[in-house]
């Protein structure tokens, strides 16, 4: 309640009597009453926003240029991941030509003839047939990816033995032929 206070030098001004201010309400002795510490609150209305979405949406639409880098970055996936196989089999071929003083162990060089050998990990069937396994889910049924498959195996090879010293072991152009085979095989398939 407003009302016009005379301060102790007469002068007035306007503003909150003592009695009505809860600030200023002192009891006898000089401490706050309990009207002072009293705090009111209230509560209010906060508009939050949504951060997901409340509609469908339909995905984004993807262009041909786009399609064809995905293509081109599954190709050459392919292609790093066919040069290091095919690395990885000569080495383990090369393991086991030089036999004595390699530095390596009597078990090594068995593990390595092993993993060479028909049914071994590395062997010619087992590498070829990863080889077409894989070019075949890129390809994902379209017959017109076979001939880009294959040029991507050859530059594998190509690169695998530029990586090996300029020419391949045996072994693995014994596994580019067997994967040429495969290639010319799942192509007569679509005739």
């Amino acid at each position: 309640m407003l009302e016009i206070n005379r301060t102790a030098m007469g002068r007035s001004s306007y503003g909150i009597s003592e009695k009505n201010d809860p600030k200023k309400s002192v009891n006898q002795q000089g401490e706050a009453s309990a009207e002072e510490t009293v705090v009111k609150k209230q509560d209010q209305l906060v508009r939050g926003t949504t951060t997901t979405p409340v509609t469908y949406s339909k995905p984004k639409q993807v262009s041909a240029e786009e399609l064809q880098q995905l293509n081109q970055q599954r190709i050459d996936s392919f292609n790093q991941m066919l040069r290091s196989m095919v690395v990885q089999q000569g080495e383990q071929y090369n393991l086991t030509l030089f036999g004595l003083n390699l530095n390596v162990t009597p078990e090594d060089s068995q593990n390595a003839a092993a993993a060479i050998a028909p049914g071994g990990e590395y062997s010619v069937d087992a590498v070829a047939g990863r080889i077409l396994d894989m070019a075949k889910a890129l390809a994902g049924g379209d017959e017109s990816k076979i001939a880009e498959l294959r040029e991507a195996v050859e530059k594998g090879f190509e690169a695998a033995g530029v990586e090996l010293g300029g020419e391949l072991p045996g072994i693995c152009q014994e596994t580019y032929n067997e994967v040429m085979k495969g290639f010319d095989e799942w192509e007569a398939s679509f005739e």
